[in-house]
C-alpha cells in the first residue's frame, strides 16, 4: 500500500523546466548524485556487481509499482486500493472514474509513486554506463522504429 505516513504532497514544486535547457539531464544527474551520496559508484563494476544491483532495484521497483496501483485510487478522497481491487465494493466506481476525478492531493501522490519508481529505474541505466544523451538518442531511434513497425503491420 502507498505509504499513508510519507506523502509528498505538501512539498514545494518548482518549475525547473524553463530554467534548463537539458532537463533529463539535470533528472539523470540529481539521481546520479543522490546514488552517490548513498555511497554508489557505477564505475567499473563487474557484470555479478550489476546483476546484484539490478535485483534490490527490480524488488524496489516492483515495490514502488504496488504503491502506485494502491495511489491510482487515490489515497485520501478516492476509492483508493479499489481501483483494483475487483473483490472490493467501491471497484465497480473505478470503470467511470479517471485521474481527473482524483483530487488534487491524490494526483500528486499518484505521480510522486511514479517519480519513486522512475528513481529505482534509472539506476539501471547508471549500473550500465548510459548517459542521459544515450538514454534520449537510443529512445528516439527505438521510438522512430516503433512507429515504423506500426505503419509496416507489425
Amino acid at each position: 500500500m502507498a505509504n499513508d505516513d510519507n506523502q509528498c504532497a505538501d512539498l514545494e514544486v518548482k518549475d525547473f523546466h524553463s530554467d534548463v535547457k537539458d532537463t533529463f539531464g539535470m533528472v539523470y544527474e540529481k539521481q546520479r548524485e543522490l546514488q552517490a551520496r548513498l555511497g554508489l559508484d557505477y564505475k567499473d563494476l563487474t557484470l555479478k556487481e550489476i546483476a546484484d544491483m539490478w535485483m534490490v532495484n527490480k524488488h524496489a521497483l516492483s515495490d514502488e509499482l504496488n504503491e502506485m496501483f494502491d495511489a491510482l485510487g487515490g489515497i485520501n478522497d478516492g476509492i483508493g486500493s479499489a481501483a483494483w481491487k475487483y473483490w472490493k465494493q467501491d471497484n465497480k466506481k473505478a470503470s467511470t472514474m479517471k485521474v481527473s476525478d482524483l483530487s488534487e492531493s491524490d494526483k500528486l501522490e499518484l505521480f510522486y509513486e511514479w517519480i519513486d519508481g522512475l528513481h529505482f529505474y534509472m539506476n539501471f541505466a547508471l549500473a550500465i554506463g548510459m548517459t542521459s544523451k544515450d538514454i534520449v538518442n537510443l529512445y528516439m531511434a527505438k521510438n522512430s522504429e516503433n512507429h515504423d513497425r506500426q505503419k509496416r503491420g507489425y
